[in-house]
């Protein structure tokens, strides 16, 4: 009895110090030291962010970044969520003052230490100091943006906030449907191609726009993530382009072009993957971006006197720049380009899908109109062509004797005075050998293996070049060039 009377205090004993040791740790983890906090903060120099005194800008000795952030009298003492709206400020702690201790807020949890599943990272906490700190190992703090609001009337700010995405997002689908409308009509590829690449798109701001982090519960490789959607968007957009703007006949520089860069794209790749390098992310990002403006460049320079090709290459070049401005401002930290953000990248992409779709709807109507043109001078060629031949045999039966075979015209003398007088080009030669013998456009296109607008486009150039305006007058410059 004594034994066991004996080692009864001991327990109760050590379970009062391990527990007096786990509340020292847990107070030693949410709280920091008064005094040094107070004398590191004390020692930098904060200046406004863009004239806004109520947010202040500092950098430490560390390379951490710093912001003072003034919080409204009417908040103190009150429930308040603070939250930055960019999936790229991430990693940073925010310290407020509590009964005259600075304290250091954990992340997606509410007041009562549940855990959340936000949108973005959320701050939940109570402040009776009108300042509070934070501090960011990554020199992107999104200029500085945030939501500081009473919990009561947070739902209110994100609704408004999901009422601007509905309508971005409403006006992707609308493209995606309008442009797969005009696949399943046409059979064009291109609208196909288009399509995938809006599809991209729309993935990528999901992603910026904080669903992937919702899903992933925070679990996820931001950088590898980006690495990955954006150079698959990148040259999505380059074969758009390079099937809209009809550059094929570069092909072969344009083959080796495109794939050392898909070579580089995957080294790349595979090193950000082994070593997580934000170096690699940023040479990856804007290679891709770049790749993106020479496919515009090549089309503006070999499509001059199309005016769809036009807009479609001036208002993507205008995403591609803000798009290479937005993540220089994120991953190298350029505060210059801070101001660039997801809102400024949304209204941009809005315009140019709005730009784009009109312009090749406009593309799709000219197509359409020429095809039929096309039809109608096919049919009245054939009468032709029959009436012809209907006069030769009625000619050849009443002179019999006198009538002479004429020579036929050689293939390779047609394709030297087109090359030579008419400057045309090989696949331009060959689209208007097979208008001489006949063949309609869709013919062409099965024949040379190409797509229908590609061949209409290659019809368009030889009329200019051979100054025709239909197959009609092309089968007199036929007879013209034999005599």
């Amino acid at each position: 009895m004594k034994t066991t009377f004996r080692h009864k205090p001991i327990n109760i004993l050590q379970t009062l110090i391990y527990t007096l040791l786990l509340l020292w740790s847990g107070i030693s983890c949410a709280n920091t030291s008064d005094s040094s906090f107070e004398k590191a903060t004390s020692e930098l120099i904060f200046s406004p962010i863009n004239s806004n005194f109520n947010t202040q800008y500092a950098q430490d000795n560390q390379g951490n970044s710093w912001l003072k952030i003034t919080v409204p009298s009417h908040l103190l003492n009150k429930p308040l969520i603070l939250q930055f709206p960019s999936t790229h400020v991430d990693d940073y702690c925010i310290y407020v003052k509590q009964k005259d201790k600075w304290i250091k807020i954990i992340k997606n949890t509410d007041l009562n230490g549940g855990l959340i599943v936000p949108q973005y990272q959320e701050n939940h906490f109570i402040t009776t100091h009108s300042i509070i700190y934070l501090k960011s190992k990554r020199s992107y703090i999104n200029n500085g943006n945030f939501i500081l609001v009473e919990r009561g009337e947070y739902r209110s700010v994100i609704l408004s906030t999901m009422i601007k995405l509905e309508i971005f997002y409403s006006l992707f689908l609308i493209s995606i449907a309008l442009n797969f409308g005009l696949y399943f009509i046409f059979k064009d590829k291109v609208t196909l191609i288009y399509c995938l690449f809006i599809i991209s798109v729309i993935v990528i701001c999901l992603l910026e726009d904080g669903l992937f982090y919702f899903l992933s519960a925070g679990q996820y490789n931001e950088m590898l993530t980006l690495g990955i959607l954006i150079p698959i968007s990148c040259l999505m957009f380059s074969l758009f382009v390079y099937l809209f703007s009809d550059i094929q006949r570069l092909s072969k520089k344009l083959k080796y072009l495109y794939l050392s860069i898909f070579i580089l794209f995957v080294i790349l790749g595979i090193s950000l993957y082994l070593t997580n390098n934000r170096q690699y992310f940023i040479l990856l990002i804007n290679s891709a971006l770049l790749t993106a403006l020479i496919s515009i460049i090549l089309a503006l320079v070999y499509s001059k006197r199309d005016s769809s090709i036009r807009m479609v290459a001036y208002s993507f070049s205008i995403v591609a720049l803000t798009a290479i401005g937005y993540y220089f401002s994120i991953y190298p930290g350029n505060q210059l380009l801070s101001f660039i953000d997801m809102d400024k990248i949304r209204i941009i992409l809005s315009i140019a899908f709005v730009v784009s779709g009109y312009a090749i709807w406009i593309k799709v109507k000219r197509l359409k109109v020429d095809h039929e043109s096309l039809k109608t001078e096919f049919e009245s060629l054939k009468a032709n062509q029959a009436q012809t031949i209907y006069e030769d045999l009625k000619r050849k039966e009443k002179n019999p004797s006198t009538h002479t075979e004429e020579n036929p015209i050689k293939e390779q003398s047609l394709q030297d005075v087109l090359k030579d007088k008419y400057q045309c080009t090989d696949r331009e030669i060959e689209v208007i050998i097979c208008i001489w013998e006949g063949l309609s456009n869709q013919e062409i296109a099965e024949k040379l293996s190409i797509s229908l607008s590609t061949t209409k486009q290659h019809v368009s150039n030889a009329y200019i070049k051979m100054e025709v305006k239909n197959r009609s007058q092309a089968m007199i410059l036929k007879h013209t060039i034999n005599t």
